[in-house]
């Protein structure tokens, strides 16, 4: 093996091992970021945790890691969703398409979850009229390349015509251009492709003309070299080919002079080369070998370092869900998000919210026959299965008071009364308590038997004390709920006037007439018919 050979083999095999040390680096330098990033998103609420989850899910994508990367960008579209912020759901919808895409989904415009991702987030764009051509273009972009995948030739015309649309300064919504500006900055656009056409046409003209004259420069050298030579006599003739000979003979034997001398100076240069050269590598392979055992060490320690730092960052996650859980119990959702923002929250009126009050028939008699912790026991199971029956109507439990239990209907944005809603819970109480007492006939068990309420109107509800939070309600319209329950019979649901004009159409009722309330005269009433 020549000298040559083995210079070259041992540089690659540097720049490979070079290679490797470099992407071990990248890589620990990636890990580390993921991890920061995921350590601040954890801290941060809001519109700052919507930014880093996104920073977090194109982190995932330069790591390769698709399915974390879709995550943390639909997390980051829900809480967008959420506070009511579309450019930055769009952002993060486009982010989530990308993963989902890079990841390996397939498909175009129906079974998959990738292309609608990107229409989502156009669709976001155009319809709170927001300004970013560039998200608007990545996502067109990306449908594109899923729709030449499938095969959609019709498809892949009107991407690559709302494209071109877009980066001419074009909308979304595909409109000709109306107004005189628009008219006259097409008309200068294509009078711009005009000129530079005439341009390209007159560069080649003045390229054929300089042809043009360097041939006849050439020919008109060539004849007068023929003239001079028709000039000459013979004598003249051999002279000069004699001479042309001789000049011909001395410039080779010149440059083969010459050219070995340059090749016996280059050979001893290539040989001074390939000594510092093999010194040079020495050294350089010394040093990148500590490199690499250095960046070996880096890399395991980070790993391990990011194992640790993901271990606790899930303890972490885990008890902050719990911690959130625990307060959306307790308190509803839109006030739990204002308390974790603002630490405290504003008291709110609401104009149309249904209440409904249970209370047990013969409470006392019931407690004086069961123990205390069968009663506790009892209460905890019917309370239970009242809570079960509000959430699949999407009604907000307010609280239980002794065996009075209180929730309401209507208290979330653009929800309305939720009257049939809360009539339908009452009706499938009612008939769960029901099935109840029956298995607890047999075994001698007392019965418990409600009385339910439901009335309509106004209330103000809010947080009071800044201890044991507890999210409450006040109003004529509570109290008068409470009285219609008061003024109900066992087994049975009793509604207002108000309420009953709203479900007349859909429950059959009957009419009780007006009924005497403690401090609010006489009240129209209705029991429901089970």
């Amino acid at each position: 093996m020549t000298l040559k050979k083995v210079v070259i083999i041992m540089t690659k095999s540097i720049q490979v091992l070079l290679f490797f040390i470099f992407l071990g680096y990248a890589l620990a330098a990636q890990t580390n970021r993921i991890v920061t990033l995921q350590q601040e998103a954890l801290g941060a609420t809001g519109i700052a945790r919507i930014e880093k989850l996104i920073a977090l899910s194109d982190a995932f994508l330069e790591n390769g890691q698709f399915k974390e990367a879709a995550s943390q960008a639909e997390e980051a579209a829900e809480l967008a969703k959420s506070l009511r912020l579309p450019e930055r759901r769009a952002l993060a919808l486009n982010r989530e398409g990308k993963a989902l895409m890079q990841g390996g989904k397939k498909g175009f415009l129906g079974k998959d979850r990738v292309a609608p991702k990107f229409l989502l987030s156009n669709d976001i764009l155009r319809e709170n009229g927001l300004n970013n051509p560039s998200l608007a273009i990545d996502n067109l972009e990306n449908l594109r390349v899923i729709a030449l995948k499938a095969g959609k030739g019709r498809e892949v015309v009107e991407l690559d015509a709302l494209l071109n649309r877009l980066r001419n300064g074009g909308g979304l919504a595909g409109d000709a251009p109306t107004s005189k500006q628009d008219l006259r900055n097409e008309l200068s656009t294509l009078q711009q492709q005009l000129d530079r056409q005439d341009a390209q046409r007159n560069a080649g003209e003045v390229v054929q003309m300089e042809l043009l004259r360097q041939s006849q420069e050439l020919q008109n050298q060539l004849a007068a070299k023929e003239a001079a030579i028709s000039q000459m006599t013979d004598a003249q003739m051999k002279a000069e080919l004699m001479l042309m000979q001789q000049n011909q003979m001395l410039d080779s034997m010149s440059y083969r002079a010459s050219v070995d001398s340059l090749s016996l100076a280059n050979w001893n240069l290539a040989l001074r080369q390939a000594e510092s050269s093999r010194n040079f590598n020495y050294a350089i392979m010394g040093v990148l070998l500590l490199l690499a055992g250095g960046a070996t060490f880096s890399w395991v320690r980070a790993r391990q370092h990011s194992k640790v730092m993901e271990e606790k960052n899930k303890m972490i996650r885990d008890e902050k869900e719990r911690s959130e859980n625990l307060l959306l119990n307790i308190l509803p959702a839109l006030v739990a998000e204002e308390l974790k923002q603002h630490g405290r929250t504003d008291a709110r009126y609401f104009s149309d919210v249904t209440v409904l009050f249970a209370d047990f028939v013969g409470f006392s008699q019931i407690a004086e026959k069961l123990s205390p912790q069968q009663l506790v026991s009892d209460l905890d199971t019917c309370f239970q299965a009242f809570d079960h029956i509000i959430s699949r109507y999407g009604l907000e439990k307010i609280k239980t008071i002794g065996d009075a239990y209180m929730c309401a209907g209507g208290m979330s944005d653009g929800v309305g009364n939720q009257v049939h809603d809360m009539t339908r819970a009452a009706l499938e109480m009612q008939e769960w308590l029901t099935r109840w007492d029956a298995e607890r006939k047999p075994k001698g068990l007392p019965r418990f038997e409600a009385r339910i309420g439901i009335h309509s109107g106004p209330l103000v509800a809010g947080v009071v004390g800044f201890k044991k939070f507890a999210f409450d309600i006040w109003g004529d319209t509570v109290n008068i709920a409470a009285r219609i329950e008061q003024a109900g019979e066992g087994g049975k649901i009793n509604i207002s006037g108000e309420a009953y004009r709203i479900i007349s159409d859909h429950f059959p009722c009957q009419y009780r007439g007006k009924i005497a309330v403690k401090n609010k005269g006489e009240i129209d009433m209705y029991f429901v018919e089970n």
